[in-house]
């Protein structure tokens, strides 16, 4: 990538996330989230950033991020390139201490303030694509858990216990959550929290559904136990999170 040509760098440091209002990009993005999380609309598309988590967005995408009034702590590069690395949108858990020192470097380059220290900064991020790149390249999930990721994703409105991932896979319900674990960096029942607080964070911003519907839509059932859970995960009550949101 020696075409690479980086024009922007951004450090967010324990803040909100600023909006970034709907549009089609003409260059390339790449964001890293180290605290807190990030959700961005992509092609009308939500996804949502984890802490550890990084997005690689394409030149043309329309991208979006609302205001949710979280405070996050990510790095973001934006540049344009001849030969875009190939990277999936989303990269779970890819935010290993080889990624942090290359964050560091750069912010000390950043922190000079000079713009001739731009192809230095350019030749870090750089190394940090090719480093994301091999990470994919390299990174392999056990059979069992692509085999419960797709359980989750199919059955995440209904109720699920690890006694029905157990009866799925004929594994004891504790070796799946312990595969599961140390693929996903996290439990099973925790992994799929998440997933319904990421719907229904992408079904608050609609704004067509009730909380009721909404709780039922997403597998929680109870809207008391749903509100009780989005505002463990996110800081914010789900009718907080849609005013915040879209005001």
């Amino acid at each position: 990538m020696n075409d690479l040509s980086l024009f922007f760098m951004r450090h967010n440091k324990n803040a909100p996330a600023p909006i970034v209002r709907p549009h089609p990009i003409q260059f390339y993005e790449l964001t890293l989230v180290t605290r807190g999380s990030l959700c961005y609309f992509l092609d009308g598309n939500p996804v949502q950033l984890q802490p550890g988590d990084a997005i690689f967005v394409e030149k043309g995408t329309h991208r979006s991020r609302p205001v949710t009034g979280e405070v996050a702590d990510y790095v973001s590069f934006n540049f344009y390139t001849e030969a875009p690395p190939v990277l999936p949108t989303r990269m779970e858990g890819v935010l290993g201490h080889d990624v942090q020192l290359i964050l560091a470097a750069a912010d000390e380059v950043n922190a000079l303030g000079d713009p001739a220290e731009n192809a230095a900064l350019a030749h870090l991020l750089e190394a940090l694509l090719l480093l994301l790149s091999r990470k994919i390249e390299t990174k392999r999930i056990h059979p069992l858990t692509e085999k419960i990721l797709a359980y989750l994703k199919q059955h995440m409105g209904q109720r699920i216990t690890l006694s029905d991932i157990g009866a799925l896979t004929y594994f004891s319900p504790v070796y799946c959550d312990t595969v599961f674990k140390k693929d996903m960096g996290r439990s099973i029942i925790d992994h799929l929290l998440e997933m319904r607080v990421a719907e229904a964070k992408a079904l608050l911003l609609e704004g067509e559904l009730s909380l009721r519907e909404i709780a039922d839509r997403v597998g929680f059932g109870d809207s008391n136990y749903f509100s009780r859970i989005f505002k463990k995960r996110t800081g914010y009550t789900p009718l907080q999170y849609r005013k915040h949101t879209l005001r």
